[in-house]
C-alpha cells in the first residue's frame, strides 16, 4: 500500500502544525521623552548695593535679577532687559541705577514675558538754619539774650557743608547788638559794620566739610525798647554737593522776641 498523502491531507496537516506551533507577540517600542524647554516664568529682583531711596544726585544702587523657569529652576543664561519708568529721575543699565533728579521711578527687569519691578525714590535732604533753641523768647528792656545760630543737619543725610554765609537781621529800635562768638565750624569772616542798623553777616568755611549739626555763631543782643521783634536768618551762599548748589536744600527758622518794660 502506498503511503503518499493526498494534496488535501497535506494542506490540512500544514495548517494544523502552524496553529499548534509557538507564537511571539511583537513588543511596542518606547517613545523617547522630549526634554521640556525652559521658559522664563518668574524673576527674583535683589538689591545688592545702595538703597531704595537715594539721598542725593548721581548716587547709585545695584540690582541683580534671577530668572527662573516654569519648573522653578534658575536660568543662568537668560537675557535680562532693564528699563526705568522715568529716566529723568533715575536711569538703569545692567541693573545699576543712577539718580538724576528728585522724584520716583520704577525700575523693571524683564526676560521674555516675565518681569519684576522696584520703586526707586530720589530725595535731596535738607538742612535747617535756625535762630535760638526755641522759636520764641521774652526779655525785659536792658536784659541781654543769647541766640545761637544753629545749623541742624539731622535730616541732611548725604549733605556735606564746607562753606556757608549767614546773614542775621533784627529791628535795631528794639534790640541792639552786644557781641558774637564764632562756633566750632572752621573759620569765620564777619561783617559787623551793619550791627547798628540790625544786620550781622558771617562767612564760614570748613575745609574738611561738616555732616553733623553745629552752632555757626552765637549772638548776644539786648533789649532797648518794648515791643515784638523777629530775629531773622538768611543763607545767601552755601557750599556745593556733587557739583550742585545746596541753597535749595536750606530751610530757615527765625526767632521771635518780645521785649517788655
Amino acid at each position: 500500500m502506498n503511503n503518499i498523502l493526498s494534496p488535501s491531507t497535506l494542506l490540512l496537516s500544514l495548517v494544523l502544525w502552524s496553529c499548534g506551533g509557538e507564537s511571539t507577540t511583537p513588543t511596542t517600542p518606547t517613545t523617547p521623552t522630549t526634554p521640556t524647554t525652559p521658559v522664563a516664568t518668574t524673576i527674583q529682583l535683589n538689591l545688592v548695593e545702595g538703597a531704595y531711596t537715594l539721598p542725593g544726585l548721581n548716587l547709585t544702587a545695584r540690582f541683580t535679577a534671577v530668572v527662573k523657569s516654569q519648573t522653578g529652576a534658575t536660568m543662568s543664561g537668560a537675557s535680562v532687559t532693564w528699563t526705568s519708568s522715568d529716566a529723568s529721575v533715575a536711569t538703569v543699565s545692567g541693573g545699576l541705577v543712577t539718580s538724576v533728579s528728585v522724584g520716583t521711578a520704577t525700575v523693571t527687569a524683564s526676560s521674555g514675558s516675565a518681569n519684576a519691578a522696584a520703586s526707586m525714590t530720589v530725595a535731596i535732604p535738607e538742612f535747617t538754619v535756625m535762630v535760638g533753641e526755641s522759636a520764641t523768647s521774652s526779655i525785659s528792656v536792658n536784659q541781654e539774650i543769647t541766640l545761637p545760630i544753629k545749623v541742624d543737619m539731622s535730616k541732611a543725610a548725604g549733605v556735606d557743608i564746607a562753606s556757608l554765609q549767614v546773614k542775621v537781621t533784627w529791628d535795631a529800635s528794639i534790640l541792639s547788638f552786644v557781641s558774637y562768638t564764632k562756633g566750632p565750624f572752621g573759620t569765620a569772616t564777619t561783617n559787623a559794620t551793619g550791627t547798628s542798623t540790625g544786620t550781622f553777616i558771617a562767612n564760614l568755611y570748613d575745609g574738611t566739610g561738616q555732616k553733623e549739626s553745629f552752632n555757626a555763631l552765637i549772638l548776644k543782643l539786648k533789649g532797648v525798647a518794648a515791643g515784638p521783634v523777629t530775629v531773622e536768618v538768611e543763607v545767601t551762599t552755601a557750599g556745593t554737593e556733587l557739583g550742585k548748589s545746596v541753597l535749595d536744600k536750606v530751610k530757615v527758622r527765625n526767632h521771635g522776641v518780645t521785649v517788655s518794660n
